[in-house]
C-alpha cells in the first residue's frame, strides 16, 4: 500500500497519513478505513495530518472521486482538524471547488493547509487548535 497511516505521537493525539508515489483509490479507501479505527479507538481529539508532499501526480479522475469521498460519511464525534501538508496551488483551488459543492458535509470539518509537518504540528499546539 502507497499510504502510510500511523500515529504521529505516543499520546495518541495525530494519526499522520503519509501518501507515496503510486497510490491507488483502493490504498485511500483502506487508509481512511484505517485512520478511522485508530481515531476511533481514542475518546479524546484525535487530529488527522495528511502529507501529500511525495504522493506523486493526482489521478485523472481526482475530482469525481475525491468528491465522492467528501460526500460520504459523517464526522467521527472526536474528530479534530485536518491539516494538509505539501498541497500545491492545483490542490488548494480544487479544494475551494470542493467547499462550493460539498460545502454541507465539510461544514465544520475544514482542511488546513501547512507547508510542512513542523508547521502541521505547531498549528496543532496553539489552542485555539487542540
Amino acid at each position: 500500500m502507497q499510504i502510510n497511516v500511523a500515529w504521529d505521537n505516543s499520546d495518541h493525539r495525530i494519526v499522520r497519513i503519509v501518501f507515496q508515489r503510486g497510490w491507488t483509490w483502493q490504498d485511500l479507501h483502506q487508509a481512511v478505513h484505517q485512520a478511522d479505527a485508530l481515531i476511533t479507538s481514542e475518546t479524546h481529539t484525535v487530529h488527522l495530518v495528511i502529507d501529500i508532499h511525495d504522493a506523486g501526480g493526482i489521478p485523472g479522475d481526482f475530482i469525481s472521486r475525491a468528491g465522492e469521498l467528501f460526500a460520504q460519511g459523517d464526522a467521527r464525534s472526536n474528530e479534530g482538524q485536518k491539516i494538509v501538508i505539501g498541497a500545491g496551488g492545483l490542490i488548494r483551488i480544487a479544494y475551494k471547488g470542493f467547499l462550493k459543492v460539498y460545502g454541507s458535509k465539510l461544514e465544520g470539518r475544514p482542511f488546513i493547509f501547512a507547508d510542512n509537518l513542523d508547521a502541521a504540528r505547531e498549528l496543532l499546539a496553539t489552542p485555539s487548535s487542540a
